[in-house]
């Protein structure tokens, strides 16, 4: 057979199996006692065997606590040798029992106060409260059961009497402060509960009877709590949780719960109830130390109340700091924050109140719907997250302004379904969306460009190979020829169709420039003549230039071709006539040539698309869609940019920017938005 490497062992699941059969046999334990009629051995056995395990589980699982846990195995151990004393060799009281009995009681308080103290790091006040209530306890015990119990005894007896009900008193403190933690309790915390609950009600059952002077055992209903400490204890060692008692969690520190209140005003009126009930009975009391430990109690109330106050203290200034934090963010926040409940912006912050153009009062009475483009006030993620369906979503959705104008945002929206508050978190994507915008353009037209440049270059070397055969045809023919015409005409269509190859060799920025230094000005005016009588007489042209030369680095012919171009378009344009404006700048470091005209203008769609190629709003037959490409394509390739602004019935503006050939290193800049101006009056 063929070995294989083994799974690896569950071991929180055998721990804890181990720790549920050890609980089954320790009930068995239990059961064997009573049926043999209180079996010494057995009672040692037990006592014993508690000590060995909670050392093996304390080694096997090793906890941060092990000093503890070492000390809970020293007192189960003190405590069966105390029963194994006081069953095979003296009953004697005060004895050596006693001894190892309260030497136990010692190590066991010593051990449960240490993993109380380990669970709830910095509760220093619940310390107090478990002090207050067993010392509250105390109190109302002495005059109905202690009081005047150790008279007439001997000074070792009266020592011994009064030392079980002080441990026994510690020992309910301990034990109230293990009940006082909180977050989420672990198995190993409940058996510790268990057996230290066990322990105190049968060791009490014995500490009344030794006030009076025996002690007395046997198998009564006290044997079955010792019995059933010394399993619990031993239990909740060997289960894996033994190291972390109660399960961490998010603070929550509060001053003072409700229970724990009324636990603690209870506690403090057991003393006067006690003492009233003691002289119902005819007890006789002594008042004087009942009115010592009440002073003590006091005191120990004061400190409560003080430690209150500091832990308000505190929240109130972590309050004020976290509100202080948020009001911060609320307030400076570049993006849009809205709070409120039911849809009702009740809270909105200057970065959402500028972005809409209302004030923050006119929100706080708005619903949501009431700033919602009337398509986006449907949203079926909006619609499930006002059905309670969902607790949060992000979606792109646009608002109205208050001036009507239409805001493109994305939303961040996140409710609490139990107390129905709802933040919106509102980012002003109307920019963002307009570069994404010129980006795909951007994009598209360098994709138009390089294919419209590879065929041109392709298209033009066929062109070339027709030009040069017409050519030789026409060598071979005499002027009268009737051949030469048809050749003739084959010719002038190579010619035109090589002309638009350059046009889409000059889009696609594939054209060779002949560059040279040129005064935008002086290309202006060597093409005055060429452009009045292009443009006709009913339009009236106009030039604008400083006194500053505009030399930049370019093809000259390539830039008379955009000044031929634009003219062109502007002719087109004013139909019924107008005035064509052109304008030669320089603003220190950049050269500024618009051409500005009066016409028809053009709406966004037809702004959006006049680079492309092809793309014309004349009539068919009557444009090749190439003009304001192939002048995109010039100006790009000379490193310059291009801007339109246009509106129906407004005229159109463009402005073609080109770096200056000897920009200045300093001096006035001529603001931009200034030359349209002037221009246009």
């Amino acid at each position: 057979m063929k070995l294989t490497a083994k799974s690896p062992v569950d071991t929180k699941f055998m721990g804890s199996t181990i720790a549920r059969a050890y609980l089954c046999l320790g009930a068995g334990a239990i059961a064997l006692h009573f049926l043999l009629r209180g079996d010494s051995a057995l009672y040692g056995a037990v006592g014993l065997a508690s000590a060995g395990l909670i050392l093996i589980g304390t080694a096997y699982h090793r906890p941060r606590t092990w000093p503890a846990w070492t000390a809970l195995a020293a007192s189960q151990l003190l405590m069966a040798l105390g029963d194994l004393v006081f069953d095979n060799l003296t009953k004697a009281y005060p004895g050596p029992a006693d001894v190892l009995y309260l030497a136990g009681d010692a190590a066991l308080i010593a051990a449960l106060a240490f993993l109380a103290a380990r669970s709830a790091k910095g509760e220093w006040a619940a310390h107090l409260d478990a002090l207050i209530v067993a010392f509250a306890i105390g109190i109302a015990a002495w005059p109905l059961v202690f009081s005047g119990s150790v008279e007439g005894s001997s000074a070792t007896a009266a020592v011994v009497t009064a030392a079980y009900p002080v441990a026994d008193l510690l020992l309910l403190g301990v034990l109230v402060r293990l009940l006082f933690l909180r977050n989420r309790r672990t198995p190993a915390y409940w058996l510790l509960v268990a057996g230290a609950v066990a322990l105190f009600i049968a060791d009490a059952g014995y500490v009344f009877p030794a006030l009076t002077g025996t002690y007395s055992g046997g198998t009564s209903w006290l044997d079955a709590g010792w019995l059933a400490s010394y399993v619990f204890f031993a239990a909740a060692a060997l289960h894996p949780t033994m190291g972390i008692l109660v399960e961490p969690r998010v603070e929550s520190r509060d001053p003072l719960s409700l229970r724990r209140g009324l636990l603690l005003g209870g506690a403090l009126l057991t003393a006067p109830i006690a003492t009233v009930a003691a002289e119902l009975f005819g007890r006789s009391v002594d008042i004087e130390p009942v009115l010592i430990a009440v002073a003590v109690l006091l005191v120990l109330v004061i400190l409560r109340f003080a430690a209150i106050v500091r832990e308000l203290d505190r929240l109130r200034v972590r309050a004020e700091s976290s509100e202080r934090k948020f009001r911060m963010v609320f307030e400076r926040a570049p993006i849009g924050i809205s709070v409120g409940r039911d849809g009702i912006m009740s809270e909105t912050n200057p970065a959402f109140q500028r972005m809409l153009g209302y004030t923050g009062a006119e929100l706080a009475r708005m619903h949501y719907t009431e700033v919602t483009e009337q398509d986006d006030r449907s949203l079926s993620v909006q619609l499930e997250l006002d059905e309670g369906k969902r607790d949060q979503f992000a979606i792109d959705k646009r608002y109205v302004r208050k001036d009507g104008v239409p805001v493109e945002t994305h939303v961040h929206v996140a409710l609490d379904l139990e107390d129905g508050l709802g933040i919106s978190l509102v980012e002003d994507i109307t920019d963002r969306n307009a570069l994404e915008e010129q980006l795909r353009q951007s994009q598209k037209m360098e994709a138009i460009g390089k294919l419209a440049g590879g065929i041109a270059h392709d298209f033009n070397n066929l062109m070339t190979a027709v030009i040069g055969y017409s050519d030789l045809l026409l060598m071979q023919f005499d002027a009268h020829d009737l051949r030469r015409s048809k050749v003739d005409a084959i010719r002038d269509s190579a010619v035109r169709a090589s002309d638009l190859t350059r046009q889409l060799l000059a889009f696609g920025r594939r054209q060779l420039l002949q560059t040279e230094e040129v005064d935008l000005r002086g290309v202006v005016e060597r093409m005055d003549t060429l452009l009045r009588r292009l443009i006709g007489e009913d339009i009236r042209f106009e030039t604008v230039f400083g006194t500053e030369e505009v030399i930049v680095r370019a093809d000259r012919s390539q830039l008379e071709q955009v000044v031929m171009n634009l003219a062109v378009n502007a002719r087109d344009a004013m139909p019924d006539g107008g005035t064509l404006t052109i304008a030669a700048l320089s603003d220190g470091q950049f050269a500024t040539l618009s051409v500005i005209d009066d016409g028809v203008g053009m709406d966004e769609n037809t702004v959006a698309r006049i680079y492309e190629p092809f793309f014309t709003t004349k009539p068919v037959g009557e444009g090749s869609g190439l003009g304001l490409s192939t002048v995109h394509g010039i100006v790009g390739q000379s490193g310059g940019t291009i801007e339109v602004e246009s509106a129906p019935g407004a005229g159109t503006i463009f402005t073609i920017r080109l770096p200056l050939a000897h920009p200045l290193p300093t001096g006035p800049i001529l603001p931009v938005a200034r030359v349209p101006a002037t221009l246009v009056d």
